[in-house]
């Protein structure tokens, strides 16, 4: 099974206060309903093999904490989710999609979210290719890397300028 939709979710959750895996799986909704502890046990189990929760046994319950690791690596999501919300909106200020006008409209909001989860393998596997490059210093590469994605992206505008002229 696959934790990747309670992953982060949970340590969230555990970083407001530590507590036991019954209150954690009735604070855990997925799709409007509350995990079951079937699911929870195990997801503990891989945080703490992890290192990013320990327990404490607390009379017949365990209570999970974030270790010190947990809290960085929660830390470090909020920014990095910060940082990609300011990227977008300030990458796309001035430019094809002005955010502000989208998110104004429900239903081209509603496209938009439809449309990142499209493409959000794709942009995690950039990202961690960048990083890659990045980490080996190999700055070079990355600007290749980068201006391959960049035609590819200048190939779909010019596809859908087409697309506008031919009135699809």
């Amino acid at each position: 099974m696959s934790y990747g939709e309670y992953f982060d979710s949970t340590l969230f959750i555990l970083s407001l206060k530590p507590m036991n895996g019954y209150e954690l799986s009735r604070r855990i909704k997925w799709d409007g309903t509350s995990v079951s502890g079937g699911t929870i046990r195990p997801l503990l189990k891989a945080l703490e093999a992890e290192d990013l929760v320990r327990h404490e046994k607390e009379g017949k319950s365990k209570v999970y904490f974030l270790t010190d690791k947990g809290k960085s690596y929660v830390k470090n999501l909020r920014e990095f989710r910060e940082n990609i919300r300011n990227k977008m909106l300030a990458t796309s200020m001035n430019r094809d999609i002005i955010f502000p006008e989208i998110l104004a409209d429900l239903e081209d909001s509603r496209i938009l979210n439809e449309a990142i989860d499209q493409v959000s393998e794709v942009i995690v596997e950039i990202v961690k290719s960048a990083f890659i490059l990045t980490k080996k210093n190999r700055q070079e590469r990355l600007q290749h890397f980068k201006t391959d994605v960049l035609e590819l992206i200048e190939q779909m505008k010019g596809e859908r300028s087409v697309d506008k002229q031919n009135g699809d």
